[in-house]
Parts: structure tokens; sequence; C-alpha cells
């Protein structure tokens, strides 16, 4: 008795707080309108059409209204199956479920929503016993439920019909008993038996099966209570559905103007200019082309807040470029042609020169940047031509390095050199006697001293070069009289 008190005592708990749950907002729609301009591509705002606070609510109630007594209906058939609680039979059933459903929206996936309605209610029956007390003491209790209908609802290319119901699932979440008459023996059996079934996994998937074998006729209504939403969440006709968004207080809809073709008969030309005294010049007009691009439209919502990725916005490439004569010696004209009259033009010139230069033990790179002469040199408004020149400004960058003599003489003196085997690198006779350090002993004495750090290496008798053994008799000349290249 103690055991069933407490279980009936937690149920009326559950009770007690599902109750005091405050009720969700309401949900509703709204439908926005991207605002842009191709005169000022870069700017771009929203318009509100549409800020209905309680349209979906309304809506998901009047279906919920009609889908409440049938889904109670399919519930009551299966439970009054025989043998259906735990192999005794349930009579004198009552379905109660919440005329109100409190519902969630958002958003599932790519071009997909998920409704989920929360509903609480109660089951009343009576239950046949394995006993033989008769009739009179057969149990009646009532079975507290928290069930959810998840509605799968779609987002449809037709503007005329944005959202669609595909599927819906019904899951009870939570089932309790509260008895209404326990008395003598059958408490056992309603400890042992029905609490165990009901609050089990069986319950569950027979009821959740009787409900949801009723789909076809659920979603269908609930796709004919969206049917006002969809008329309402259309746009201009001009323009494009570009987003939806489901948020937990509206299912909120944006469109955009349609992608635009830009207007032809624009013509932007001019030259390319360098100072001809500076040490790096072009030297011809070969490596200089100008490219064009025009925006086609706003770029896209990345939320219904209006926030934008100018970068995203869409582009087409227009223009044909084309080298004229040049008209002096440090220039070279040009012509665009085929650009967006009237539309601000995005243009981007730029030379190909950066080919590798060598000088002496030098390595260095030639670089040439174009920039406007008078103007930011990207955007030109062709009306329906324009003059635009450049400046064109050459610069070198590199660092020193040795050529590949100079770092083989660097090793030769340096037999240390991890890169290199320091036993081949023997230094030669020629370089010992110019090394200043080398001091000779006499023949077959003669020792090389690499360069500091460097290992030591001694030279073999039969490799030491032979000398002249006539000794040179002293020599009779004045200081004055040696040659000055011998000082």
């Amino acid at each position: 008795m103690t055991r069933l008190s407490n279980i009936l005592r937690s149920v009326l708990g559950a009770g007690l707080v599902l109750a005091m749950q405050p009720a969700l907002a309401a949900v509703g729609a709204r439908v926005l309108v991207q605002v842009w301009n191709p005169l000022t591509p870069k700017q771009q705002s929203v318009q509100v059409l549409l800020d209905d606070k309680s349209l979906v609510t309304d809506q998901i109630q009047k279906a919920w209204a009609q889908a409440r007594p049938q889904i109670c209906a399919a519930l009551l058939r299966e439970m009054g199956k025989g043998g259906f609680a735990a192999g005794q039979t349930l009579y004198d059933l009552k379905c109660l479920l919440d005329e109100r459903a409190d519902f969630t929206v958002a958003n599932s996936g790519p071009g997909a929503l998920a409704v989920s309605l929360a509903v609480g209610g109660a089951v009343e029956a009576t239950s046949t016993t394995p006993t033989a007390l008769g009739k009179y003491a057969d149990p009646r209790f009532s079975l507290a439920l928290r069930t959810h209908l998840t509605l799968a609802v779609s987002i449809q290319p037709n503007p005329a019909e944005t959202l669609r119901v595909d599927s819906a699932k019904f899951t009870v979440s939570d089932a309790a008993i509260d008895s209404h008459n326990f008395a003598g023996d059958v408490l056992k059996f309603v400890a042992d038996d029905l609490l165990p079934f009901f609050g089990g996994p069986q319950f569950r998937k027979l009821a959740e099966g009787a409900i949801d074998a009723q789909e076809i006729e659920t979603k269908g209504r609930f796709n004919t209570a969206l049917a006002p939403v969809n008329a309402k969440l259309r746009g201009p006709s001009d323009y494009v559905r570009v987003a939806v968004w489901g948020r937990p207080d509206a299912i909120i809809v944006a469109f955009g103007p349609k992608p635009l073709t830009p207007p032809g008969g624009g013509t932007m030309f001019g030259a390319l200019r360098w100072n001809s005294s500076q040490p790096i010049t072009p030297g011809s007009c070969d490596s200089f082309s100008i490219a064009a691009s025009v925006q086609t439209g706003p770029a896209p919502l990345r939320d219904p807040n209006g926030y934008f990725e100018p970068a995203d916005a869409p582009m087409r490439q227009v223009g044909t470029f084309q080298p004229m004569r040049a008209a002096a010696a440090n220039e070279c004209g040009y012509k665009l042609s085929g650009l967006a009259a009237g539309w601000p033009n995005e243009v981007l010139a730029r030379s190909s020169i950066g080919a590798s230069k060598v000088a002496g033990n030098s390595l260095f790179r030639v670089n040439f940047s174009v920039v406007g002469d008078g103007w930011d040199g990207h955007t030109v408004v062709p009306q329906p031509s324009a003059q635009r020149n450049y400046l064109v400004r050459g610069a070198a960058t590199g660092e020193a390095t040795l050529d590949a003599g100079a770092a083989a003489k660097a090793r030769v003196r340096s037999p240390g050199d991890p890169v290199v085997n320091p036993a081949a690198l023997a230094a030669t006779p020629l370089d010992r006697a110019r090394d200043t350090r080398a001091a000779a002993t006499g023949p077959g004495a003669l020792a090389a001293k690499p360069s500091l750090g460097a290992a030591t290496s001694l030279q073999k008798k039969a490799d030491a070069p032979a000398f002249n053994p006539n000794v040179l008799s002293p020599s009779t000349l004045t200081p004055a009289q040696v040659p000055s290249a011998l000082h």
C-alpha cells in the first residue's frame, strides 16, 4: 500500500508541475522584401510587408481542434481491444486531451521546418482483474498522458504553397496511473501489472502506432489549416523567394528582386602612364589588361535581421579590353567597350610583368602596380562613355645572394662546411700560396692552414709541389731598384 501511495503522489506532483508551466508565446508570420537598386549596388535594406503576431498559432489551433477527437478515437479503439492491458481488458473508456496545444517551430534542415505540438491529457478506464472478486472490484483509474505531435513541414518551390505538411508523427513521452477505487487484493495487481505496463515501452508503442495509422487524415487537416498562412506568405509578383526561417515567434519568408540583365553600350577609354625617368619601366604595353564586372542583385540575407555579406552578391563579367596606339613613349592607350552604361562598373587594371631578374650576385623581382590617376581606380559609371587614366608604378623586391661560382669558392676555403665532405676539400697549392697564414718550412714540409673553424689537413710529402734545388744567390738590388709591384 505504501509503495502504491508513493507512486500516486509522484503522478499528482508531475501533473501539478505540468499545469504550472506557462504557455508558449504565439507564433506569427512575417514577410520581408529586400530593397536594392543597381545604381547603388552596395546599399541594401529590408522592408517588412507582413507581421502577423499570431497567424500560425491561430491556424494550427484550428487544425488541432479538428484532429483532437480523431486522435482520441484512435487511441480508445486500440486500448479497448481484448487483453490490451497486461492481458486484461479495459472498458468504460474516456479520452480527454487538452483543447489547446503548445507548439514550437524550428528549422530541421535545408528547406524544411518542424512543428511540434505538446499536448497533455488523460484516459479513464476500468480494467478486469485476474482475481475472482467480480466486476465490483475491477479497478477504475485515469492514465495521465504527455504527448507530442510532430509535423514535418517542407518548403515548396510553388510561391502559392510555401509550406506543406509531409508527415505527422505521434509520440507518448509520459504515462502514469492515478487510482480511483483500489481495494484489497486488487492493489497488488495494479502495482505489479498495470503500473509497469502503462509506464513501459509496450503501451507507448501500441498507442503511437494506433494514432500514426491515421497520419494521412491528420496531415491533411493541418495542410488545410495552413492554406490561409500560405496565402499571406507571398511576396510581390516580380520578386523571388530567397529564404525561409522557422523561429520560436514566427515563420519568416524573405523575397528579393530577380537577377537583372545589365545594359550594354558603355565605354571607358584613356591611357596608362609611367615616369620614363625612373629606373624601372614596363618597356611595352603587352602586359596590361583591364577586367570589368557589375552587380546584378542584392547579396543574400544571412538572417531575418537583414545581415548580409557584400562579397556574396551576384556579379556578371562585362566589357572587352582593347590596347590602343600610344600617344607618347611613356604611356599605353586602351579602350574598354561593352560596359553597363549608367551602372557602376567595377574595373580591375593590372600588369602581368613579374619576371625574375639577375644582376651580378643579386636576385630581384620587378612588379608594376596600376592605380587611378585622379580617381579611385575601381568604379566607373559610363554615361555612355568615360575617360579614365591610370598611373603605372614599378617596384623591385629581392635579396642579395652569392652566385654559384662564389659559393663554390667559399666552400673550398671552408672545408668544414657541413654541406660538403671535408675530406674532399684539401686546399690547392695555389690557395695555400695565397693564404697569408701559410708558411713554407722547406721542401716537402708545406702544410695547409685552413680558415678559422676548419679541420686541419696535412699534405703528404708525395703531393708537395717540386722546388728548384738551386738556391738563388742573394739579391744585389737596392730597395729603390725593386719593382713597385713587389713591395
